[in-house]
């Protein structure tokens, strides 16, 4: 029997996974998105270097806004006293951080429908507004209710900014050089939160240094609203809405050395992915309804879950409080500040790493590597008699200095914070930029960030609670289960994308075996169409593995 050759422009060592014949017309966007690739980038000859750093460093503005606005919550605890007409209760805190978790998950799902309706640099400028708008609501703001406002303002530029920018460097970048640039975005998150326990730290022995730290957020936001007007739309969202010519004018300054025939050929494949989507209606249930869409879904949110219930952002958000009811009574922000280094150095780190390495294996190796620093960081705090965990008053172990096993549990959170940057910090934003086709990237984005942010809130919401019932020791020992059981998930779902075409890489969840570690890490046949293995007569099958075919692989 004779199978179809492979199709035009598909190189013999495209690294997915062979698609199961028995479900083409219930997923056309992943089939059409997979058929896009018209042309190797390679004809398209090298991108412009400095357009590129243009994207990177105007988007990645919403990263530092992001990292500087949910950082600075710490230093903001510690520094409110009772400017706001008295000391925050223990609930009172739990709000003033969740405030702007509810904001961000309101701002994520706006983003996903705003971002395909209006494009991504539209829903980045809006992002943008409510930043600013935030930052000078948290800074003229009196009483708790308006602080809050002024919380949830900025949560829903957050929100918006971690869907969007993502998903924005993902289509503008590069294969070679995606998982660095939307990486990015993560060390800038990094960046912004090390800035903001810096000014809290510095500013702390001031009288309503908390002002200052919240007004600081505005100057970026007004900065990136500007840059967004030097960019183009993503040349991807503008060819799926039909404006080709601006589509070709995108790629042409993302590729100014390419020839006329190469962006033709580029763009034919974005117009030809497109035609199967151009009148469908309801993206979410275009997502819902094909089995690999819901893959994708699933692993997405699930890896977003994973980022939110290890206690990451536990630590970032009460650090100071932390490590002052730890004996760091004379100054808490500047031992945190040690806190938010390790996540930028993490991140950094990171940033070589994924795409050297791969995001599966670093994801794999930082996730058990954070679920022994948890653990340990929970025999530690075990060691220490905390005077008053939770309410505002509280100044450290029956009011002593910090001894040895505050030190150890510095250095295990440090270590935590730099095993998750390493992996949960930052590649759960990279694959959910990648694995979902153009048409439902926006939607699918919002959905699985929706996901993050649900998750953060719950975390925020229930930390000082659980703390109160189960001491610190307790909570830290469950969110280390917890990462142990992030390591199983992503050992079993999670396959390998780095240096995957986006177009190729929605390929991946058209096959069954994507769920099955062989799969995940290329270790298996590719099938024929009807399902059986590929004999030498046959044709040479379209897809290959990622890695070297192991002979036997289950299938």
């Amino acid at each position: 029997m004779a199978y179809p050759p492979r199709p035009a422009g598909r190189s013999a060592t495209s690294t997915m996974p062979a698609a199961l014949p028995d479900e083409p017309s219930a997923a056309p966007a992943f089939a059409a998105e997979a058929a896009a690739e018209a042309a190797p980038l390679s004809a398209l000859g090298p991108p412009s270097s400095a357009y590129l750093s243009r994207i990177v460093l105007v988007s990645t503005l919403g990263g530092l806004l992001f990292g500087l606005d949910t950082g600075i919550a710490s230093g903001m605890l510690v520094s409110l006293r009772s400017d706001l007409g008295h000391v925050l209760s223990a609930r009172e805190q739990g709000v003033f951080v969740c405030a702007t978790t509810v904001g961000a998950i309101a701002g994520a799902l706006g983003a996903g429908k705003l971002a395909d309706w209006r494009g991504r640099r539209s829903a980045m400028i809006v992002s943008s507004v409510f930043f600013a708008l935030g930052s000078i609501e948290q800074a003229a703001s009196q009483v708790l209710r308006e602080l809050v406002l002024g919380r949830a303002l900025v949560g829903v530029g957050v929100g918006m900014s971690s869907m969007v920018v993502p998903t924005f460097l993902a289509e503008c970048a590069p294969a070679d050089v995606r998982g660095r640039m939307v990486g990015a975005n993560s060390l800038l998150v990094t960046g912004g939160q090390v800035l903001a326990y810096a000014v809290a730290a510095l500013f702390y022995t001031l009288p309503h240094s908390w002002r200052w730290m919240v007004l600081l957020g505005a100057v970026p936001a007004l900065a990136q609203l500007a840059g967004l007007w030097t960019l183009d739309e993503s040349p991807r969202w503008l060819s799926a809405h039909g404006r080709h010519v601006q589509a070709r004018a995108g790629v042409v300054k993302l590729y100014p050395t390419a020839s006329s025939e190469a962006v033709d050929a580029y763009l034919r494949g974005f117009e030809r992915g497109h035609e199967e989507r151009v009148d469908k209606r309801g993206a979410l249930k275009e997502l819902f309804q094909s089995s690999n869409g819901r893959r994708a879904l699933a692993l997405a949110c699930g890896l977003q879950a994973a980022q939110q219930l290890c206690g990451a952002n536990s630590i970032l958000y009460f650090s100071s409080r932390l490590l002052l009811m730890a004996g760091f009574s004379a100054n808490p922000n500047v031992p945190a500040l040690g806190v938010a280094v390790g996540n930028f150095l993490g991140t950094c780190l990171a940033l070589r790493l994924v795409d050297r390495l791969g995001r599966r294996r670093l994801l794999l190796g930082a996730t058990a590597a954070a679920s022994v620093a948890l653990s340990m960081l929970a025999v530690s705090l075990g060691q220490i008699r905390m005077k008053d965990v939770v309410d505002g008053q509280g100044d450290g172990p029956a009011g002593e200095q910090a001894g040895a096993w505050a030190y150890v549990s510095l250095v295990m959170m440090i270590a935590f914070i730099f095993s998750y940057a390493l992996g949960l910090g930052i590649i759960p934003w990279l694959v959910q930029s990648e694995i979902f086709p153009g048409r439902l990237r926006g939607v699918g984005g919002g959905l699985a960030t929706a996901t993050n942010w649900t998750c953060n809130l719950l975390v925020a919401a229930t930390y000082l609670d659980l703390v109160r019932l189960i001491t610190p020791q307790g909570t830290f020992w469950g969110y280390a289960g917890i990462a142990a059981l992030s390591w199983g998930f992503t050992y079993v779902y999670l396959p390998e994308m780095a240096g995957v075409e986006l177009s190729d890489a929605t390929r991946l969840f058209d096959a069954e075996q994507a769920h099955h570690r062989g799969a995940a890490q290329g270790e298996y046949e590719p099938l024929r169409p009807d399902g059986e293995e590929w004999d030498a007569e046959d044709d040479e099958p379209s897809i290959r593995p990622v890695a070297r075919p192991v002979d036997g692989a289950d299938s």
